[in-house]
């Protein structure tokens, strides 16, 4: 499946499609990254952790490191092995979540130059995590990290800037530590095509540019996201406005028309 739009297809927005697309988003965009940084900079895929304690969520970071379960069996002759314990007690249920981002860093000083966060749901919901990513985000922009936050989702609570145009179906923001506060900005509707932007490094080192429209069609194709959609409903909430619903309408006919034009 190719975009059916010009732009977002806001039929990815969809709850059960959305982590995916957003996993499989960030890996294309590292990996496009990494053809275009010049030397001594290189792109990482990477991942902030935390547990829901009784839905109480309390962010971690990432992990140091793991152990896994290798098969090894407990006690002689394949039995369980029995607790040598004088008391047995309940640990309280967690749930383990992950939230992935980029992190661009200089790859002799291992140093973290800059950070791409594309928001997910729970980062524009109310609650902790929402909380949560704020204090990453002013984490980022006090400490001299260049930051790049996309955010592809029309629901939920933006991520707070001043004097731009905030309403908009999409945005992307790319803060340069050395212009701090002051950064860019990229309103987008849902009829526009995603941008062409500058992925800042440090001072004196050129940015790279990278399309964030490119880097969105070879998503398209290879995760087959069309098994998943039902174009003959309307996109998930939040509700658009009669116009643009009607260009969604209007998009998905011609896109029909034309696959039709094709097989004949």
């Amino acid at each position: 499946m190719t975009s059916l739009f010009p732009g977002m297809n806001p039929y990815l927005e969809d709850p059960d499609i959305w982590p995916d697309f957003h996993g499989s988003y960030l890996i294309e965009l590292r990996s496009r990254l990494n053809l275009v940084l010049p030397r001594g900079f290189v792109a990482r895929w990477d991942r902030y952790v935390w547990v829901d304690e009784d839905h109480e969520e309390r962010l971690l970071g990432k992990p140091d490191g793991f152990v896994s379960d290798q098969g090894f069996s407990s006690g002689q002759n394949g039995g369980a092995a029995t607790l040598a314990a004088p008391t047995t007690v309940l640990l309280p249920t967690l749930e383990a979540k992950g939230k992935p981002f980029i992190r661009i860093i200089d790859a002799r000083g291992k140093r973290v130059v800059t950070v791409i966060e594309m928001l997910s749901p729970a980062n524009k919901s109310r609650g902790v995590d929402h909380e949560a990513y704020l204090v990453k985000r002013q984490e980022y922009l006090q400490t001299g990290t260049n930051l790049v936050e996309i955010d592809l989702l029309r629901g939920g609570q933006r991520a707070p800037v001043e004097g731009a145009h905030t309403v908009c179906d999409y945005c992307v923001l790319v803060s340069r530590a050395a212009e701090f506060p002051h950064a860019g900005f990229w309103p987008l509707t849902i009829r526009d095509p995603l941008p062409r932007i500058p992925i800042p490094l440090d001072p004196g080192v050129a940015d790279v540019w990278i399309s964030l429209q490119e880097c969105l069609e070879p998503v398209c194709v290879q995760e087959r996201y069309e098994e998943d959609i039902d174009y003959a409903k309307a996109p998930p909430p939040p509700t658009l406005s009669e116009a643009d619903a009607i260009w969604v309408r209007e998009t998905l006919e011609r896109a029909k028309q034309g696959s039709k034009a094709k097989a004949e």
